[in-house]
């Protein structure tokens, strides 16, 4: 009975898993087609100040290249045009620093024998890349919720959350969020399952993403803590991959400080210096010595200038629609997180012993409070859904979607109270309405 138990079981997760990667390609094959209906629909707004690289003064005329714009032109908007311009010329200017090249350049790396406009070709590999990658990621979310939780319903809906984020225009336009989300959640379900060198990899490649893929070192952290009275391999391991992370993620702020403080290579490409000159932006080797150069991380730097990145800066009368938009989300976090550790006050005094899911919430909500007073908090959003699972499991207590086994329907989709309602109306307004401004240019997160 208890084999048939287990082989049943064993039957349902496949079923589910099968399930998740078919309605995560039918989730980005929507997203694309909304991009395209509202890209058409409605006439872009005028985002005054907004980076636009110079590489699109060369626009794509030939047949193929204008059917690609019509298509998919509503994806290159906001930070894609800094991932586009890095992706083509690489870190010519001081503010493109504060993106992380892991993604761009493994664009660049992917296409490097591709043929025709880079715009073009930009366009297409990074938006088929990110939706393939983002596929990838719903199963890794639920392989690491059911190695976890031991339940496939509740690691089903967790992954159909995650198919259907608030911030899913992030995940198929050209930006750094599906792979970032991918190497993260990987290393997760890696560190869950003690293959420690194999997290330290995913989670290196994390760090040379986004700047807060620093932050996954508390894994290995909290590892090293707990195996300190052991004084096992595994503490060695954890601490090695500790130092392999901050490497990567030092890699870049080495490289910055290299280009731009000392190097001597001159920018060569005329659009490049004519946009620099216009739009007041500095470059490397303009005969001065940068005000950062051996006093403070590039990163940091640029944030505070570019973006006036700090603590309490954003809390200003302004803003109070950008922290409304970010509302859902950041209660949802701190709500289930509060609940956690109240549950758990015996888990919380002794770090989590026991209780594998503790540092996840931990970095979850630590997160959540950084992103509340530290950044612009409408990136709350799309930096919390690709950086923890914490965000679907928590709606995944209220949310359930129906799947059909083969031997009967496992479960129904409930809508029968207001807490499961409110996660359904957040997930799927911020599904569509985040789209619709996204590629039109309006403020989104």
């Amino acid at each position: 009975m208890e084999m048939r138990k287990k082989k049943g079981d064993r039957l349902d997760s496949e079923i589910c898993r099968n399930t998740i990667w078919r309605l995560a390609t039918y989730s980005r094959l929507t997203v694309v087609l909304l991009q395209y209906i509202f890209n058409i629909l409605i006439a872009d707004h005028n985002a005054e100040g907004v980076f636009i690289s110079p590489i699109l003064r060369h626009e794509d005329t030939t047949a193929v290249g204008c059917v690609i714009t019509h298509l998919l032109g509503g994806f290159l908007r906001w930070d894609a045009q800094y991932f586009l311009h890095i992706f083509k010329y690489g870190y010519t200017y001081e503010n493109t620093l504060a993106f992380f090249p892991f993604y761009p350049y493994t664009v660049r790396l992917l296409t490097s024998y591709v043929p025709g406009n880079s715009v073009t070709v930009f366009l297409v590999a990074g938006v088929v890349l990110n939706n393939i990658i983002f596929i990838v990621t719903a199963v890794i979310l639920f392989d690491l919720t059911l190695s976890m939780h031991r339940n496939a319903v509740f690691a089903y809906n967790s992954a159909v959350l995650f198919c259907l984020n608030p911030a899913s225009i992030f995940f198929s336009a050209p930006y750094s969020e599906s792979l970032f989300a991918f190497a993260t959640f990987h290393g997760m379900y890696s560190i869950l399952n003690d293959q420690i060198c194999r997290a330290s990899m995913f989670f290196g490649i994390s760090a040379m993403t986004r700047s807060n893929g620093i932050l996954n070192v508390g894994f290995f952290l909290y590892i090293m803590i707990h195996s300190a009275v052991k004084k096992n391999k595994i503490m060695l391991k954890g601490f090695l991959g500790l130092c392999f992370v901050l490497l990567c993620f030092s890699f870049f702020q080495i490289y910055s400080y290299y280009k731009y403080c000392i190097s001597q290579e001159p920018i060569q490409d005329i659009d490049v210096i004519e946009f620099a000159n216009k739009n007041n932006l500095l470059m490397p080797n303009n005969q001065t010595m940068l005000s950062w150069c051996g006093n403070r991380l590039a990163y940091s730097y640029v944030q505070d200038k570019y973006w006036n990145v700090g603590f309490l800066r954003y809390f200003q009368i302004k803003q109070i629609p950008n922290f409304i938009l970010a509302s859902p989300c950041i209660f949802v976090i701190l709500n289930f997180g509060f609940k956690y550790f109240l549950n758990n006050v015996h888990a919380l005094i002794n770090l989590g012993k026991g209780k594998p899911e503790f540092p996840y919430i931990v970095h979850a909500v630590f997160l959540t409070i950084f992103c509340l007073f530290f950044i612009h908090v409408q990136v709350t959003t799309r930096m919390l859904a690709s950086s923890s699972p914490v965000l679907y499991w928590a709606s995944a207590y209220y949310f359930k979607f129906p799947i059909f086994l083969k031997r009967k329907l496992a479960f129904s989709c409930i809508f029968n109270d207001k807490n499961s309602s409110f996660i359904f109306l957040y997930f799927i307004s911020y599904f569509l309405f985040g789209t619709i401004l996204f590629v039109n240019f309006l403020p989104f997160t």
